[in-house]
């Protein structure tokens, strides 16, 4: 057996690494482009389970000899535990993909293998192994992503004390917000259209398993497209050229307008609505929208479905106007409440378990500041946690 590649899965972003170098390890090994296609697409569908269901994801492409022949294969550990659902479902459609895919549990760490045979005409030996492993060790190219984490996890060896880490901290956070800003531009317009496509297809009349295959496009390039956004709104906010249309709207029938959209973002969860007497504000309507969607959606993605989310505003002394939303989901610790509005801060238990980039809260953070308010969080570990942000009610003086 030889260990070609390492991923560890943490976040959506490793599945476009565990995708290119599964497909790259196979063609290096050559294996015909079909080949190459469905080994890498059952690779990376399994780590999408991984990410979205697990603790600890770690994927590794090896080839394995087998007498005379060699088999190129892909194994995915994980810890699992009680309350974590079920994988299988998950797992069907890799295992159409490849001839062999195994799947075991024990003392909690589960390993899934998939492999297929690598055809004689390939003319494998251990000396093109090594020449293949040296290749992703040493020639392959890192993607930007890949230099963000090499360059975080040799921050995090150096003395954060030191005038060096400090200097080096500040240059990564320089080139990490100029790939966000580049990466969200270049991106954009594709995956739009490809989205767009995608939904075409969908009303068409395809057979069943075609418009569940598209239905999947349709949700994963959503989720993308979410990020893309994130990222671009992180480098406006901070280059401080995030635009504003600020107009004065009545805050319950403007409230009520996205109800719906509420429920359709959270259709598992109870939705409990308490509003007081209703009062004009000064917002930006998609920008405070998005606050709110962020919100609630972090609320019912940290709570168990079929639980109640409470969403109430309050009529403040001052004037001014309080929104509050209230989950009983899994809750922070004191020292994860007072980093949860940092950039990229994701509470370290749940970050295997919960998909995700640690960006809306900050964003939303920087847009209630841009609006002259603030935001706040009160937690419980494991009873639950309510958000509270503040907003002007007063049409500010010419």
């Amino acid at each position: 057996m030889m260990k070609l590649v390492h991923i560890a899965l943490e976040n959506e972003m490793d599945l476009t690494l565990a995708y290119k170098k599964s497909i790259k390890a196979a063609e290096l090994l050559g294996l015909s482009l079909s080949t190459q296609t469905a080994f890498a697409t059952a690779v990376s569908e399994v780590c999408r389970e991984i990410i979205d269901k697990t603790h600890e994801g770690v994927a590794s492409i090896e080839a394995h000899s087998q007498g005379e022949r060699f088999n190129l294969a892909a194994i995915i550990t994980y810890r699992e535990s009680a309350e974590m659902p079920s994988l299988h479902a998950g797992l069907q459609y890799a295992k159409k993909l490849v001839p062999i895919f195994n799947f075991s549990v024990l003392n909690s760490i589960g390993t899934i293998e998939l492999k297929l045979a690598i055809p004689s005409s390939a003319h494998i030996n251990r000396a093109k192994l090594v020449t293949i492993k040296n290749y992703f060790q040493n020639v392959e190219p890192t993607t930007p992503y890949e230099e963000v984490r090499q360059r975080n996890q040799e921050l995090f060896q150096i003395n954060e004390q030191s005038e060096l880490a400090r200097k080096q901290a500040e240059y990564l956070n320089e080139q990490k917000s100029e790939f966000l800003s580049v990466a969200g531009h270049e991106l954009k317009t594709p995956l739009t259209i490809l989205r767009a496509y995608a939904q075409m297809a969908l009303r068409s009349n395809s057979n069943p398993e075609t418009l569940s295959h598209l239905k999947k496009v349709d949700t994963q390039t959503l989720k993308l497209q979410t990020m893309i956004l994130q990222l671009l709104d992180i480098s406006r906010i901070e280059k401080g050229k995030a635009d504003y249309n600020m107009e004065t709207v009545d805050c319950n029938t403007y409230l009520d307008s996205m109800i719906d959209l509420i429920r359709q973002l959270i259709p598992s969860h109870d939705l409990l609505i308490n509003l007081c007497n209703s009062i004009p504000i000064y917002i930006d309507k998609l920008r405070m929208e998005q606050v709110i969607m962020n919100i609630v959606g972090n609320a019912a993605k940290y709570s168990a479905a079929g639980s109640q989310i409470k969403l109430s505003t309050k009529l403040q002394p001052n004037g001014s106007l309080l929104f509050s939303v209230q989950d009983h989901g899994i809750g922070m610790s004191e020292s994860e409440v007072q980093k949860i509005f940092e950039k990229f801060y994701r509470v370290e238990d749940v970050i295997k378990m919960y998909n995700g980039l640690g960006m809306g809260l900050y964003i939303s953070s920087k847009i209630l500041h841009d609006h002259g308010g603030k935001i706040w969080v009160e937690s419980n570990l494991g009873k639950g946690s309510t958000f509270y942000f503040v907003i002007t009610a007063d049409h500010p003086a010419p």
